[in-house]
C-alpha cells in the first residue's frame, strides 16, 4: 500500500467525529493491509460509525469485510458411495447421478454450531428437530429455537472458520498501558 491510497482512504473518514490531528499512527498500524482490504474497512466505518475509528477498529472492520468462510480445496469430507444412484428433481425432470457423500465433523447442527430444537406438538415437528422445550414460560404455540451446539467450541470446521474471519485483527499482546 503507498501512503498516497492510504491518505485517500483515510479521508473518506473525514466526515466523522473526532478525525486525529495525524495519522501516523493509523499507518504505521494499517500499512501491512492490501489495498482492497483498506478499502473494504474504510467503507464499512463510514456506514456503521459515527467516530473516527481507531487503528483496531479499522483492522476489525477489515475482518468483518472479509467474506468469512472459504472452501478449503485441500479438504474432502466427502465419501465414494459403493454405488450411485440417481436423484430426480421433482417438477424440473432433472436427474442428478449422486457419486459422493457428503459427512459433516457434527451431524447435530451440520458443522454450523447451532441446533435446531422443537418445543411443542411433535406432530408438527421436522425430521430435522430434536424435540426439546424453550425457556417460555406458560402455554405457547409450537415453534422451532436453536441453541449453541456442545461442539461449537472444539468443531474443527468452525475453528478453521473462526481462524479465517481473524486475518487482520490479533489480540493484544503484553500489559496494556494508560
Amino acid at each position: 500500500m503507498t501512503e498516497d491510497f492510504f491518505g485517500e482512504q483515510m479521508a473518506r473518514l473525514c466526515g466523522l467525529r473526532f478525525v486525529p490531528p495525524d495519522l501516523v499512527t493509523h499507518w504505521e498500524a494499517l500499512h501491512d493491509l492490501p489495498d482492497e482490504v483498506l478499502a473494504g474497512a474504510v467503507s464499512l466505518a463510514g456506514r456503521t460509525r459515527v467516530d473516527f475509528p481507531t487503528p483496531v477498529q479499522l483492522r476489525q472492520d477489515a475482518d468483518k469485510g472479509r467474506r468469512p468462510w472459504t472452501h478449503d480445496d485441500t479438504t474432502d469430507h466427502s465419501t465414494l458411495l459403493p454405488e450411485p444412484y440417481t436423484v430426480v428433481v421433482p417438477h424440473t425432470n432433472t436427474a442428478i447421478l449422486v457419486t459422493r457423500e457428503w459427512r459433516y465433523h457434527c451431524d447435530d447442527c451440520s458443522d454450523g454450531g447451532w441446533r435446531s430444537r422443537w418445543c411443542g406438538d411433535p406432530t408438527h415437528q421436522q425430521p430435522w428437530h430434536r424435540a426439546g422445550p424453550c425457556a417460555g414460560r406458560g402455554d405457547h404455540p409450537a415453534h422451532e429455537w436453536v441453541e449453541r451446539c456442545p461442539c461449537a467450541e472444539t468443531n474443527p470446521a468452525l475453528v478453521k472458520k473462526r481462524a479465517l474471519g481473524q486475518k487482520y485483527a490479533e489480540p493484544e499482546k503484553g500489559p496494556r498501558l494508560g
